[in-house]
């Protein structure tokens, strides 16, 4: 088989006559250095099919020089993604083909599930589908292949091959036990062929160490009006079925309402129902979710364990306020035990991730009351705002927090920022005199806001220096404890140098350990991708390299690289953002979240033992405060300031001073006359008065509570003289 080379790169051409041409007269000879650093997507793709041809035994054996070339293409592929162009996927179909033309009598699910796997890693990559010659390659493919193996990819392979019907045809009467599945065929059938292939890529990840597609092509799903015309169909059915269950006019049977394949059609319709916040879901989705988690009689069974692990799994990934309420009435309600403990995990993560959808999780329900649970889920979205630059109406925002008798306090312990069609703005803090909501600045005025005004949160990274240090000392001044960390924010911005990058190495170089590193990154939102850490923030995805590739349970320690910011789509294809051009505030949370990684994990180092811990923690101290740190040193000046026995109270550059006495405002330590020494802080209950502290952080409790107690140390002795 022959490689297409039309329209390539000079070169792409050169490393296709390294893989394909004659080989070299001597045996050793290994050509220059082979570098592909400059190579994209679309060069690893046009050389792809080569590669493979070398290494999986095309023909004739492959010399050192072409091995040595495909593999370097085969890792570089792994680093930045593959992309191919109409040519280059049809040449890779014809690859895939031909193991399946080999060996037809084979089980689909068996060795010929290579060819559709591979099949369906091409047409995912393939920026051209409209191209001619996919259509040959798409008819040569089905003639060779056992569709049942991907059905849905086999409804893309039938419209590029043009006989589509023939392929529905037979699907239909193969897979007529799951009637949802073959309806869903039927409504992909109404799709362009991305969109199908976006749901032939939802239903069967990918398994090999590429750098993937699937999120960029999960919103494209998402966003096509006709597979949300096929959701609703087919979570309406499915609901109909269970009512008919419970009512008794259909038997029943524990785990045979729905097939495995229906349940996963219908958790993949859930989710992007769920991803659109559609408006006919919330009813739906409640009926359909409780009754196939809870049999019709005293049985503990369940009428669909895959269908309630489905959905479960689907409200995880795109929650909705009403979506997670649903999930807690059902765990509430089902008595089967292990779906049970599945479920409960799924609420642990969709609670965390409501957070980042604030513009849903605001929409709390006006009539009912709200739990504390609720409450903690609209502040974790509030505080996400800030790094996705929430923005609503003025109106909207009134109705859902400021004027809302379950949200009105939390709105009124934070600062917010009014800004008028013009784009001038004003910071102020809301509150409700006399049962009517006034709106008052740094200085206490009343500020009238137009109607066509937007509300955000305020930012310090957006605001002076005397209006940063003004609202501390106003929130200070009224005794407000704030949700979440704002006035006193860390804040970050970078060297003017890096503006113009789109990657930065402020956090590079950092020795970190790496199971404290990922259960952090769990816990904060970053998924694990090869050999770096991603994360998506609103319109962009943030990806922190690592040194060495990790993984879940590996133990030691490894070397942090460059952060990248690339544009909306999470994947590796996606373009690159200078640094620069993204909002200051958005910019600067994410600085911040690379900063806790790097910081919490560098101090738990493995592989130390006691002296050199003790070593290198003392070096640390020496080092100049973070910004964490520094927020935590503002904070504690004004608690402290007026309490007594606070009269010589001093800082400096990284400690709290009381006489012979420093603690050091990083990690806690405590010393007199430089000698370290222990110092049990008083339980609160011993205290007069319990010192008023802008926000909850254990470190910043301890350091103020050690800091009380040794000023009652120093006092005591003094009495006593």
């Amino acid at each position: 088989m022959q490689v297409s080379t039309s329209a390539l790169h000079p070169a792409t051409l050169k490393l296709l006559d390294r893989m394909t041409g004659p080989p070299p007269s001597h045996s050793r000879f290994v050509g220059a250095p082979i570098d592909l650093a400059e190579l994209d997507a679309l060069a690893l793709g046009d050389l792809w099919t080569a590669a493979h041809m070398v290494l999986h035994g095309a023909g004739q054996p492959s010399p050192s020089l072409a091995e040595a070339t495909a593999r370097a293409v085969f890792n570089r592929g792994r680093e930045v993604g593959i992309a191919f162009r109409g040519a280059a996927c049809r040449d890779y179909l014809d690859f895939t083909t031909r193991p399946a033309e080999a060996v037809p009598v084979l089980s689909a699910f068996g060795a010929l599930s290579f060819p559709w796997r591979e099949a369906r890693f091409a047409l995912a990559r393939c920026i051209e589908l409209t191209f001619d010659g996919l259509g040959p390659a798409a008819a040569r493919f089905l003639a060779a292949t056992e569709w049942r193996a991907m059905p849905h990819l086999a409804v893309a392979m039938g419209r590029l091959a043009r006989c589509e019907a023939q392929v529905l045809e037979k699907l239909a009467a193969d897979l007529a036990g799951s009637p949802l599945l073959v309806d869903e065929l039927h409504g992909l059938a109404e799709l362009e062929v991305p969109a199908i292939i976006a749901v032939a890529v939802a239903r069967y990840p990918e398994t090999f160490e590429i750098a993937p597609e699937t999120e960029e092509l999960r919103y494209a799903l998402s966003d096509d009006p006709g597979y949300a015309a096929t959701a609703e169909k087919g979570l309406r059915q499915a609901a109909e079925r269970m009512r008919r269950i419970h009512d008794a006019e259909l038997p029943y049977a524990a785990d045979k309402a729905f097939t495995r394949e229906e349940a996963e059609v219908l958790g993949r319709l859930a989710g992007v129902a769920l991803d659109r916040d559609e408006a006919w879901l919330p009813p739906v989705l409640d009926a359909l979710f409780r009754q196939v988690s809870l049999a019709p009689t005293a049985a503990k069974t369940v009428p669909s364990q895959s269908l309630a692990i489905a959905l479960g799994h689907a409200v995880e990934a795109s929650p909705t306020p009403e979506a997670v309420a649903t999930l807690r009435a059902v765990l509430r309600e089902t008595r089967h035990a292990g779906v049970k403990k599945k479920l409960q995990r799924n609420l642990r993560g969709a609670e965390r991730g409501l957070a980042d959808r604030p513009e849903i999780a605001l929409r709390l329900p006006p009539d009912q009351p709200v739990s504390k649970q609720q409450l903690k889920t609209l502040t974790r979205s509030l505080e996400a705002g800030l790094a996705t630059g929430m923005a609503l109406k003025y109106d909207e925002w009134r109705m859902r927090l400021a004027e809302l008798a379950q949200a009105k306090t939390l709105a009124a312990s934070l600062v917010w920022r009014i800004q008028d069609a013009a784009g001038d703005g004003v910071s102020i803090m809301p509150g409700m005199e006399r049962g009517r909501l006034t709106l008052r600045d740094l200085a206490g005025a009343l500020v009238e806001a137009a109607p066509d005004s937007v509300v955000m949160l305020w930012h310090p990274v957006d605001a002076t220096a005397a209006e940063r240090d003004a609202w501390r000392e106003r929130v200070t001044a009224l005794r407000i404890k704030q949700p979440f960390k704002q006035v006193f924010r860390e804040h970050y911005a970078l060297p003017a140098e890096d503006s113009a990058q789109t990657a930065t190495a402020i956090f590079a170089g950092h020795v970190i350990a790496v199971m404290p590193f990922l259960g952090l990154c769990k816990r904060e939102g970053w998924k694990l991708d090869y050999q770096c850490m991603t994360r998506r923030f609103g319109l962009w995805t943030a990806e922190f390299d690592l040194a060495d590739r990790i993984y879940p349970g590996r133990g030691g320690n490894t070397t942090t690289g460059k952060l990248r910011l690339r544009a909306s789509g999470g994947s590796r294809m996606a373009s690159p953002v200078r640094l620069g051009d993204l909002p200051a505030a958005t910019l600067s949370e994410i600085l911040r979240t690379v900063d806790l990684l790097v910081s919490v994990s560098g101090y738990a180092l493995e592989g130390e033992d006691a002296p050199q811990r003790e070593a290198r923690l003392w070096r640390m101290a020496e080092e100049p405060l973070g910004a964490t740190a520094d927020m935590r040193k503002q904070a504690l000046e004004r608690a402290l300031h007026d309490l007594d026995g606070m009269e010589d109270l001093q800082f400096d550059a990284r400690h709290l001073r009381l006489g012979p006495y420093a603690i050091h405002l990083a990690t806690g330590r405590v010393t007199r006359d430089g000698d370290p020494v222990t110092i049990d802080p008083p339980p609160r209950s011993n205290l007069v008065a319990v010192p008023w502290l802008p926000y909850d952080e254990a470190l910043l409790e301890t350091i103020c509570y050690t800091a009380i107690e040794i000023a009652r140390r120093i006092k005591a002795p003094l009495r006593s003289a």
